[in-house]
């Protein structure tokens, strides 16, 4: 009997460690639309702004455009705000001293071919259409495509694509460690495409798989990622954030400045 108890104690321990582990990814999968909604607008309303001061004269704001996936989006973060995406917004203004317009292209989910389809043509549409030409350009994906079992060949060819189509100087990171086994493996193998095609195209290359990889494990995947152990979360954004930072300052002939000393993004409309 005792045993028999020891097994059902067992079985319904796993059970509800199950349903909290469900929960918890909930949580993160339920920031999906609520976030999208708020890019959407907030991009319709910058560029409606962009437009009101243009016929007023007044000039540009600095323009920043994100292109990616999930991550691009804040998934994850605590807020919307707590993004690599804002907090790099919120950083080029105080690099730069200049008001800062961001309009997030990014979608949750997506993969190389869906940036290259949607994303790359709705930034070609803002240049050709509404005559805005963004200053700075940041791209991250490559964290859906290492599950698709996609063939490498064919990989290499979306990564080639993506490089040539993207603004000359675009910033464009490689993809996180997924830790050891196949995953990891193929994860490395795309950041390594993603560096030789950065390198011929002429932009400049985000190294998140080296921060990624230089920490220990357990810290990398319990103080690095959210509930659902996929998206980074708030303290993961603010180094990534750091990271494009870096990257991006030397280009604009500004100073670096710590991500954790930055005063939250603001909204430019």
């Amino acid at each position: 009997m005792s045993k028999l108890r020891t097994v059902a104690f067992g079985a319904g321990a796993v059970i509800a460690g199950s349903q909290v582990m469900a929960r918890r990814a909930r949580r993160v999968s339920n920031q999906r639309k609520p976030f999208a909604r708020y890019w959407e607008q907030s991009n319709l309303a910058i560029i409606s702004k962009i437009h009101r001061n243009r016929q007023a004269g007044i000039a540009d704001p600095l323009i920043y455009v994100a292109l990616g996936d999930s991550a691009a989006q804040g998934l994850g973060a605590e807020h919307v705000f707590d993004g690599y995406v804002p907090r790099v917004a919120a950083a080029l203004k105080d690099m730069t001293g200049r008001e800062v317009a961001l309009i997030n292209l990014s979608v949750s989910g997506a993969v190389m071919p869906s940036v290259l389809t949607h994303q790359i043509m709705s930034l070609k549409g803002l240049e050709s259409q509404a005559d805005i030409v963004p200053d700075v350009v940041t791209l991250d994906v490559g964290g859906n495509d290492v599950g698709y079992g996609i063939d490498r060949h064919l990989l290499a060819e979306y990564v080639s694509a993506l490089t040539a189509s993207l603004p000359p100087g675009t910033f464009i990171s490689d993809v996180p460690s997924f830790g050891p086994g196949p995953f990891g493996a193929r994860a490395k193998e795309l950041s390594s495409m993603i560096h030789s095609y950065v390198d011929r195209d002429g932009h400049h290359l985000v190294e998140l798989e080296k921060f990624t990889s230089s920490l220990p494990l357990a810290s990398y995947l319990f103080r690095y990622h959210s509930t659902d152990l996929f998206h980074p979360n708030t303290h993961a954004y603010q180094h990534w954030a750091q990271l494009w930072a870096e990257r991006i300052a030397p280009t604009l002939n500004a100073p670096t400045v710590e991500i954790a000393d930055v005063a939250a993004y603001q909204p430019w409309a």
